[in-house]
């Protein structure tokens, strides 16, 4: 049987067998026999070609795409886990630390799912703050975790989060008797009526947390997250604003190389190098709208997203294709230290910088998002064969899951399923299927 046949035996195959729920079993016992050879991964070709991400770096530094000249910064690129780029610009050094700022809020939107996943307490994007902290009333009483992480509360901004004397529960008491919004015309704001960028309802949201789960937030941090028998995150932490009142939504400082390690587990789906840190429901609710669409915005500072009111949990969400998936995911701080996740292209970016401005370098941000991405795709050979990016392969589990996602089933991961596994723009297709088998056994991609 010539090898175009065969796929299409297998791809007609995989069809009905899905209908009769015998998919596994079956790709079980293809997986056996295919392992007999020597399973391999194909990694990202060597001497990809770069030197459009370096251009429009040595460009920041004297003013090109941006509105005054970037002092500073070093760029990572990873790809499908592998730092692929990494080079620092201008008067900074590789991995030097830099202030976060509200690059923060994506990390603490992971500790507000991993708080959905573990608490003392039941906790959910649902649950209302004044579950926890019983002093937030009247137009606040009905404020969820939900609304306060991304960005929907109502609740205006106060300098209280700042405070170095109070810790994060005495903060959110103080919160709870400041004035809603007030909308010109309107009124106070009710919960979830507008989208109003900002950080005291993440902050109360943080003290939620604490009653929930029973842990100092920066306690919970270290041992979820960032501790050295976890991700190993030693530079990010929360500086600001005190060790008893971390600033939720932005006080956290790191590293390109940490906070790419980051970005990275949120991109497979949760897991790194074989330690599960969130669950893939998490992760999914992570970068899933959360703000009603159509929201009325009152102020937002994203300037490369078509809705400047697409937020998950902590994250941005700025660019989706023609059906509404979303391809890019974005943290992004005050002073231009920033992160990205292309979920089509398995890329993750972190931009590490505190010398600059976000809106001074957002259409930068945009520049280099393109620029890795047809570095990336101008060198790459076939996908992966750890289909199910679980960090194990080659395993059975990946043969029934491509065998499953080919024939219509749910994607094994987050957000961006990719079938195309030769990468040749054709999908699906028998090549596909030939390819995956032949890389499986050892042999190349055609």
């Amino acid at each position: 049987m010539n090898p175009p046949n065969q796929a299409g035996f297998f791809l007609d195959m995989t069809m009905q067998l899905r209908e009769r729920d015998v998919v596994g079993p079956v790709m079980n016992t293809i997986a056996a026999i295919i392992s007999i050879g020597a399973a391999s991964s194909i990694a990202l070709a060597q001497g990809c070609d770069f030197s459009q991400v370096t251009a429009l770096c040595n460009g920041a530094l004297v003013g090109q795409n941006v509105n005054t000249p970037v002092p500073g910064f070093d760029l990572q690129i990873m790809h499908r886990g592998t730092v692929v780029y990494h080079q620092s610009f201008g008067a900074w050094s590789i991995n030097r630390v830099a202030n976060a700022d509200s690059s923060t809020k994506t990390l603490s939107g992971a500790m507000i799912m991993s708080a959905t996943e573990n608490s003392v307490t039941p906790f959910s994007l649902n649950s209302r703050i004044s579950d926890f902290i019983p002093e937030f009333g009247g137009l606040k009483a009905g404020i969820t975790i939900r609304q306060a992480f991304s960005h929907t509360s109502g609740m205006r901004e106060s300098n209280t989060i700042a405070s170095q004397t109070l810790t994060l529960r005495q903060t959110a008491t103080e919160l709870a008797s400041d004035p809603q919004l007030f909308v010109a015309g309107e009124g106070f704001a009710q919960a979830g009526e507008y989208f109003s960028y900002g950080g005291a309802s993440m902050h109360a949201a943080g003290a939620a947390v604490e009653v929930a789960t029973g842990l100092a937030w920066n306690t919970m941090f270290e041992q979820r997250f960032t501790g050295p028998s976890r991700l190993n995150m030693p530079n990010t932490r929360f500086v600001l604003t005190t060790p008893s009142n971390p600033r939720i939504a932005g006080g956290c400082e790191s590293t390109a190389s940490e906070f790419g390690r980051f970005m990275e587990m949120l991109r497979r789906g949760g897991v790194f190098n074989g330690q599960r840190y969130l669950s893939r429901q998490s992760v999914e609710a992570m970068f899933t709208r959360q703000s009603p669409v159509g929201v009325p915005i009152l102020n937002t500072p994203v300037q490369i997203s078509p809705d400047g009111a697409d937020y998950g949990v902590g994250v941005w969400l700025i660019a989706r294709d023609s059906s509404g998936q979303l391809r890019t995911a974005l943290a992004a701080g005050a002073r231009g230290f920033a992160s990205w996740i292309d979920f089509e292209d398995q890329i993750v970016g972190t931009f590490s910088t505190d010398v600059s401005a976000s809106g001074n370098l957002q259409n930068l941000y945009a520049q280099l998002i393109v620029a890795a991405e047809t570095a990336i795709r101008a060198c790459r050979d076939c996908d992966p064969i750890d289909f199910n990016r679980d960090g194990v392969f080659p395993d059975d589990r990946d043969v029934i899951d491509f065998f499953d996602a080919l024939a219509g089933g749910p994607c094994p991961h987050v957000v961006f399923c990719d079938i195309d596994f030769n990468n040749n723009g054709v999908y699906p297709e028998d090549q596909d299927v030939i390819d995956y088998f032949s890389v499986l056994a050892g042999g190349s991609c055609e």
